[in-house]
């Protein structure tokens, strides 16, 4: 039996198509199809099958559909090996098994993939056809009979997405096989169609230049670009943008067959690249890594320049082989929430299966939405994991939102619900944080996380003691989430129920030192601004800890205290705005109105829009809108497209560009009545849409006198290579770290304030731990006021902030750190392949990436051989590193390193 989704639903049996009755086992079949192999949970079908609330009798209607489907799927079963399509019951819903060739879906798929892979590979001609026998299955738009009847389900449009992106797929494979010609007239009608898609822009341009027409080629770009900036209020993106600049200036660059990836990989046209060889995407990005501790890959000649290293942009990095960091110290915290049916309710096994898919799914969905992983259920117990992959920061925080989030989504389904919410069988919720050891694939794929040390049981002993319906945490989440949680008293073990979050600082920010030239600087912005009455963007880039806050906070005094008379507005983006992308945009508004916090609230669980808040807040909107634009059309517009971000679910997406619009004049107008500060922190943790936003206020607002300032961390630079260039009115700070009388007078401050000094010798070895970071300073002046001899260990935060930011490097990247350390933190590229067993030119390569990501500094003095040489910037991180792996691995990366330095040392004196 074969079944075909892509275009009208259609079942083939041996004899012909087989008959369907009925929309609801059209919808139930065609709904399965598209999730073939996957179970499908009952809830996800009832609402697919109703828009609206389900009828008292949804339930039976669809067990009346699935078994008609199940007489019908045993109607024409055969007796081949393989056997055919079968639907089975698996909790907490369905599972339609079909074989891969029985499914146009899934081999449009495999297809599609396959010639992108091609395409990546620079086998053109072999892609253009792979990929015009994907697009040659489908027969109309997907499940076309359903669509007709009123059906509109979000994966429709992922699958009409999908086709659109082969489609452009292919379009670049046959200009890369130089047949303009032939996908012209196919590029006009598709871009005609769809005129905001830049890369089908691209392509359309690239053909209409190799054809000879320059003109029809930029007025293509023109009606993108007026499309853009019309209907969703964007400029055309930085790709599209180096296209335009090549037509104009007839770069050689747009005769290379794989022009578009050229200008794609770093956004500017560059010099063509040789022909000759291996051409195509191949020969852009380094050769593939070979795994640490295996005999390097062999590879064709090099050219006598190596390859820049990739973007981060696209993440081109290879994945790890198996074996990179697969074991890991970490710090991590465990979530485990124990679940008990309700009375009656666990009789019948079937029925028991479905309540508790039911309440996985609930928990799985907030344990996911807070950054963790769930790693297995046993029982009535659900475990989950944070910081496993990838360390935070914040991971202790995180958990006991999750706890506190889950508690509130089951206390939802009321009395009536699965699970009780009151009494001895009301959920519990326990959260324990300690020094683990990890075993896992260093991308986080695979078999579950294995966790060994005194975490999993502390957790499951501190569930025994926690009351029906309630929550503790063990004494080390505790003490590392006080500052951003309010706890009730601790018990005998140090435990606590975390009550909510806290509201005001219990701390007072450090002096701020080091840091007179960026004031001057700032100072400088400010005068400007106003002056030449006209926008200017402000980056503070630093690592964590380095004092961006702390410097935005004195940037808002400055600005208040100017005789310009400037407004100040701030928002910063947050790891929860997962659910809500433009929660940055809700809390600038609640800024500039003066109504405190607005809907995205940092919190994680955000606040409603009630009759008592939410009137406050349109009331405010209301009086601020109106004295800048007045009651009529305008102001009326501006209210309506910015309510969205006063209500308590997140605005849809269509209501994004109207709303973006709205916000961006609000904020320019607020800008023309006087000066204004906006202050944006933590930008790197922003979606996409957010960026493109800020940049669109920064390009766009027009002759007024306002100063966007925004922090990030240095990652922002690899998602964005080209922020804040090419703009007639921007500056970029970037936060290094305190010289050596900066970070003595910062620490002997905090120590002072605690009432302590240190012995000079003491002192000496702090401040070198410290290295010139702020944040590091105040942690271990808190440490010193402990009390505790001698010096002390590297403070649990400090440790923590270390280990996140090596988790945004790839695995090799941190392979080749631990390297470093063993070579006694300075390093050469030759020292590093022969610890690690990596090729030299790819060595280099990585070293030179952990020196732009800061990890690393390059020394003025090379080595003997007159190799480059590299050194730790900060101490702390050679100490995180060291941590990071197992004593085996590390002994044995030093005894690697000693035979290299007797080998090469030997080498030099013969």
């Amino acid at each position: 039996m074969k079944f075909q989704v892509l275009g009208p639903l259609t079942v083939l049996g041996d004899s012909g198509p087989v008959a369907l009755s009925g929309v609801k086992q059209r919808a139930t079949l065609g709904h399965l199809l598209l999730h073939a192999n996957e179970v499908v949970a009952t809830s996800a079908l009832m609402r697919a099958l109703w828009a609206g609330e389900p009828p008292p009798t949804a339930r039976k209607m669809l067990q009346n559909a699935v078994s008609a489907l199940r007489g019908l799927l045993a109607a024409d079963d055969t007796e081949d090996a393989h056997g055919g399509p079968v639907l089975l019951t698996h909790a907490p819903g369905y599972l339609l098994r079909v074989d891969g060739d029985d499914l146009d879906l899934t081999a449009y798929r495999a297809l599609a993939d396959r010639g992108r892979a091609d395409l990546a590979a620079g086998a053109w001609s072999s892609a253009a056809r792979t990929l015009r026998d994907a697009l040659d299955l489908w027969r109309g738009p997907v499940l076309a009979d359903l669509a007709e009847s009123g059906t509109d389900w979000p994966e429709l449009r992922t699958l009409a997405q999908a086709r659109t992106a082969t489609r452009e797929d292919l379009y670049e494979a046959e200009l890369a096989c130089g047949r303009h010609d032939d996908v012209l007239e196919e590029l006009r009608i598709h871009a005609e169609r769809e005129p905001e898609r830049e890369r089908l822009c691209a392509q359309l341009m690239l053909a209409l230049y190799r054809r000879g027409h320059q003109s029809d080629a930029l007025d293509a770009y023109r009606r993108t670009r007026t499309a853009l900036a019309s209907r969703l209020g964007l400029e055309p993106g930085r790709v599209l943008r180096a296209v335009e600049r090549a037509v104009l200036d007839h770069d050689p660059v747009l005769g290379q067959p794989d022009a578009l990836a050229i200008m794609a990989l770093d956004g500017e046209p560059r010099s063509p690249r040789p022909t000759e060889g291996t051409p195509g995407p191949a020969a852009v990005a380094p050769a593939t890594l070979v795994g640490f501790d295996s005999p390097p890959t062999p590879r064709p000649p090099a050219s006598p320049a190596l390859p820049a290293p990739p973007r981060a942009t696209a993440f081109p990095y290879p994945a790890a082989p198996t074996g990179v960091l697969t074991e890991q110290h970490k710090q991590l915290s465990m979530l485990l929430v124990r679940t008990t049916l309700g009375k009656g309710l666990g009789g019948d096994p079937e029925d028991a299966a479905r309540l508790s898919g039911e309440l996985a799914v609930a928990i799985r969905d907030e344990v996911a939405r807070h950054g963790g992983k769930v790693s297995g259920v046993l029982g009535p117990v659900t475990f989950a994991l944070f910081g496993v992959v990838r360390t935070r920061e914040d991971d202790a925080e995180r958990a006991v939102r999750a706890g506190r989030a889950i508690l509130r989504r089951l206390r939802q389904y009321g009395a009536g619900g699965p699970v009780p919410v009151h009494g001895g069988s009301a959920p519990r919720v326990a959260v324990a944080t300690g020094d683990v050891v990890v075993t896992c694939a260093a991308d986080g794929t695979g078999a579950v996380p294995i966790v060994n040390g005194a975490v999993p049981q502390s957790c499951a002993d501190l569930l025994q003691t926690v009351p029906p319906g309630g929550i503790r945490v063990c004494a080390t989440t505790r003490s590392g989430t006080e500052r951003s949680l309010v706890y009730g008293p601790a018990g005998p073990d140090g435990a606590a129920e975390p009550l909510g979050t806290r509201t005001t600082r219990t701390d007072t920010p450090p002096a701020l030192v080091g840091r007179d030239r960026e004031l001057a600087q700032l100072g400088g912005a400010l005068d400007d601004v106003a002056r030449r009455q006209r926008p200017c963007l402000l980056t503070a880039l630093g690592e964590p800890g380095a004092g961006k806050t702390r410097l935005m906070a004195e940037l808002a005094r400055l600005a208040r205290r100017s005789p310009h008379g400037y407004r100040v507005v701030t928002g910063h983006s947050s790891w929860c705005d997962r659910d809500r992308p433009l929660a940055l945009l809700d809390r600038t508004l609640a800024s500039a109105t003066g109504t405190g916090t607005g809907t995205g609230t940092g919190t994680g669980t955000g606040t409603g829009t009630g009759t008592g808040t939410g009137d406050c807040a349109r009331d405010a909107l209301a009086r601020t809108v109106h004295a800048l634009f007045g009651t009529g059309d305008r102001g009326i517009w501006l209210l309506d497209r910015l309510g969205p971000l006063l209500r308590a679910e997140p605005p849809a997406p269509a209501d994004w560009p109207d709303l973006a619009t709205a916000w961006r004049l609000l904020l320019t107008g607020l800008a023309a009545e006087r000066p204004l500060l906006l202050v944006l922190e933590d930008l790197h943790s922003a979606p996409d849409p957010v960026l493109d936003l800020v940049t669109e206020l920064a390009d766009a607002a027009g002759p007024v006198p306002l100063l966007l300032a925004v922090t990030a961390r240095p990652e922002l630079l690899d998602r964005r290579p080209t922020w804040g260039g090419g703009r007639r009115d921007a500056l970029a700070l970037t936060l290094d770290p305190l010289d050596e009388a900066s970070s003595a007078a910062l620490l002997d401050a905090l120590l002072a304030a605690g009432g302590g000094a240190l012995p000079a010798e003491l002192r000496r070895d702090v401040l070198a731990r410290v290295g010139g970071n702020p944040l590091y300073a105040l942690e271990y002046a808190r440490e010193l006021a402990g009390g505790a001899p001698g010096p002390p260990a590297m403070p649990r935060h400090v440790r923590q902030v270390v280990a996140a930011h090596l988790d945004t490097l790839p695995p090799l990247a941190k392979a080749v750190l631990v390297c470093a350390s063993a070579l006694g933190g300075v390093c050469c590229a030759d020292g590093v392949a022969a610890v690690g067993g990596v090729d030299r030119t790819e060595a280099a390569h990585w070293l030179d990436h952990l020196e732009r990501r800061d990890f690393l500094r390059r020394s003025r003095h090379p080595s003997a051989t007159g190799a480059l040489r590299y050194a730790f910037r900060h101490p702390a991180t050679r100490e995180a590193v060291d941590a990071l792996v197992p004593r085996t691995v590390r002994e044995d990366r030093r005894r690697r390193a000693e035979a290299w330095t007797e080998s090469t040392a030997a080498q030099l004196t013969a």
